[in-house]
């Protein structure tokens, strides 16, 4: 009588334990990280030893609404990259192309980025399309996919590429001549001119060759895919009230007055 009084305590403790478990918000039953590029201001990079810029704003934004615990996590754009091909964490701000829908699993969009040709004042001639760039160096930030129209222009060969960690270095190799153009996401690139003060030198295209959509990313193999319907949700919510529109202006006014690197 005693051994069976003994199996229905312990089954019943058990049944209070899973009730607990069940009830416990998202934010402690699991927690999720997701990388971003520490070097790709006013979007994403470090500063201070934390994430900071539109990107891991949003992530904040969506982690509150969907209320999942998220550590944001700034590293070098190849490293996040490496952690996603693992499946190990997400990234935030990846663009989406055909080789990458193979591997990663995608939100809902979470912001639209347009690809802005930039080039000496002297040496500018209305490009604004990526036929425009035939022959010539263009600058790039290493390890990115620019979106599968220009992906395939590069390796067709139509112009070569110089690859740098971030737009500061490519407004450097821009200014000094040792490329003809670079390209840069217009908030990024209009910032980095005014702080590094190079509005007499530089021009940018008035229409973008390109717009990315950009998304959170998971690995299809990856523990943390189911949380995507929930990361879905928030960003839904966060659109119609238009909260990510807020949250994307208080970032660039914020990178406007910091001094990153």
């Amino acid at each position: 009588m005693q051994g069976h009084c003994k199996v229905i305590l312990w089954a019943f403790m058990f049944c209070v334990l899973l009730g607990v478990v069940a009830v416990l918000p998202v934010s402690q039953a699991q927690a999720l990280t997701i990388y971003v590029d520490e070097a790709n201001p006013p979007f994403m990079y470090r500063a201070e030893e934390h994430a900071a810029g539109i990107y891991p704003d949003i992530v904040r934004a969506i982690s509150a609404r969907a209320g999942l615990n998220v550590e944001i996590v700034p590293v070098p754009w190849r490293r996040a990259l490496f952690h996603l091909d693992n499946g190990d964490g997400a990234v935030a701000g990846i663009y989406k192309n055909l080789e990458r829908q193979k591997k990663y699993a995608f939100s809902e969009p979470i912001h639209r980025e347009g690809l802005m040709i930039y080039r000496l004042k002297g040496e500018f001639y209305r490009e604004t399309k990526i036929e425009d760039l035939s022959g010539m160096n263009v600058g790039v930030i290493r390890g990115w996919s620019y979106g599968d129209a220009f992906d395939s222009a590069r390796r067709s060969g139509l112009f070569e590429t110089s690859e740098a960690a971030g737009d500061d270095q490519n407004f450097a190799m821009l200014t000094s001549k040792r490329i003809d153009a670079m390209i840069a996401v217009r908030e990024a690139g209009d910032i980095w001119i005014k702080k590094l003060e190079l509005d007499d030198q530089i021009v940018r295209a008035q229409r973008p060759i390109y717009e990315n959509q950009t998304f959170i990313a998971i690995n299809r193999t990856s523990k943390d895919i189911a949380t995507l319907a929930l990361i879905n949700r928030a960003i839904t919510e966060l659109i119609e009230d238009g909260t990510i529109e807020t949250v994307i202006s208080n970032a660039v006014n914020q990178a406007i007055g910091l001094g990153f690197h």
